[in-house]
């Protein structure tokens, strides 16, 4: 999260993504709410491009929010263009050597390695190097995504990231991890919780995607 802004950056945190960009102060802050409206309600996805076409494309920064919103439209398969590949590769590698950026570049290289180039080695290793990161956000998610590569460790990997994302206070990030959790459960009573839990905050917050996978 780029906003500094304690009140922008909680707006984003609740997923009201909209009331946050009118508070977005810089070019940077506005291209990134834009990018996660779109990932996470499937809205103005032109919008989010115009903003990211807007940025320095020589800045490590204009890079990996360009790589961002380019690994989007390949995992919705939306409007891909030819060079979404090449794009998400250059920005999460300059992401992951500029010392502010590494453990998200390192974990968004290998979410691209999983989800897109079917590479579960690297993915892995991209995971790995991710995990030394000490940020609590970025660790909910590295280990979410090992759950895929750890089996035996999936349970405690899923509940270790909806317990980080709902004590920091991400409604969408939480309600994804609810749903994680729950696939990963048998039949019964806390699968059936955790689902309708996660279906309150996807419908409250019209988060596109996640409805989906609660249909």
């Amino acid at each position: 999260m780029l906003a500094k802004d304690p009140y922008t950056a909680a707006l984003h945190r609740l997923g009201h993504f909209q009331s946050a960009l009118d508070r977005a102060d810089t070019p940077e802050i506005r291209a990134e709410l834009l990018i996660d409206r779109f990932f996470w309600q499937g809205e103005d996805h032109d919008a989010a491009q115009y903003a990211v076409d807007a940025l320095d494309p020589a800045s490590t920064t204009g890079r990996y929010l360009a790589a961002r919103h380019a690994y989007s439209r390949l995992l919705f398969e939306h409007e891909v263009r030819p060079d979404d590949q090449a794009v998400v590769r250059v920005g999460y590698e300059a992401a992951a050597a500029d010392p502010q950026l590494a453990g998200w570049g390192e974990f968004h290289l290998g979410v691209f390695a999983d989800n897109i180039l079917e590479d579960p080695i690297a993915a892995k290793a991209h995971f790995d190097r991710a995990a030394m990161d000490g940020n609590p956000l970025l660790q909910s998610y590295v280990v979410r995504h090992l759950s895929v590569h750890e089996p035996e460790r999936a349970l405690d990997h899923l509940r270790h990231s909806l317990y980080l994302r709902a004590t920091l206070g991400y409604r969408p990030q939480t309600a994804a991890a609810m749903v994680a959790l729950a696939d990963a459960l048998p039949e019964g009573d806390e699968r059936q919780h955790l689902r309708a839990a996660a279906l309150v905050t996807a419908q409250e917050l019209q988060l596109s995607w996640l409805l989906g996978a609660l249909s």
